[in-house]
């Protein structure tokens, strides 16, 4: 899976124009001064949030993400979901682990790949189903901070659910554990 990144740079293109030359069919030798277009640029970089800020419960970031895990069940294809999946980057800053990069390999991306495929095997049908909502769980909580786990007390919830339709059905498919990381919710396990 590709590692995601919060931070966001913006470029601002500003054409000022200083004058109206060859407006006046004028040679430019009268003594005014000789104006040129002129470009700025301005970059400005947003800084992302704390690591442990908690993200709002429902938001259309959180909703475009759902839909593609909802996608990836469906299909059976995990890389579909990947911007929902706890980001390698984030887990190696914060795990507390002597390898956190084969951490995250062995405790989120091949479980998370699992899951999607198991679901998808489970669920034969989804493929054709509605995407309705996401909805996180109630209890959401901080956890606690120590030895082969969080370096940082980041928020978590148990129980989320995405809703969908079909054949004039509601239905859920549940979602083990989402934490948050950087002012958004990722799924940290499926199953």
């Amino acid at each position: 899976m590709a590692a995601r990144g919060r931070g966001a740079t913006i470029a601002i293109l500003a054409l000022a124009l200083g004058g109206c030359r060859g407006s006046h069919g004028g040679s430019g030798q009268d003594g005014a001064a000789d104006s040129r277009d002129a470009a700025l640029v301005v970059v400005v970089d947003a800084a992302p949030p704390p690591d442990d800020s908690i993200p709002a419960t429902s938001s259309d970031e959180l909703t475009a993400r759902a839909r593609h895990l909802f996608e990836a069940l469906g299909k059976g294809d995990p890389v579909l979901a990947s911007d929902i999946a706890f980001p390698r980057d984030g887990w190696v800053a914060l795990r507390d682990e002597a390898d956190p990069g084969r951490d995250w390999s062995k405790h989120m991306d091949v479980p998370f790949d699992k899951s999607v495929r198991a679901i998808a095997k489970h669920h034969k049908d989804l493929d054709r189903a509605q995407f309705v909502s996401i909805d996180l769980g109630h209890a959401v909580v901080q956890a606690t901070p120590h030895h082969h786990g969080w370096k940082k007390p980041l928020w978590t919830v148990h129980g989320s659910r995405i809703t969908y339709s079909m054949d004039g059905h509601t239905r859920t498919v549940a979602i083990r554990e989402m934490t948050a990381w950087r002012g958004a919710w990722y799924v940290t396990r499926l199953r």
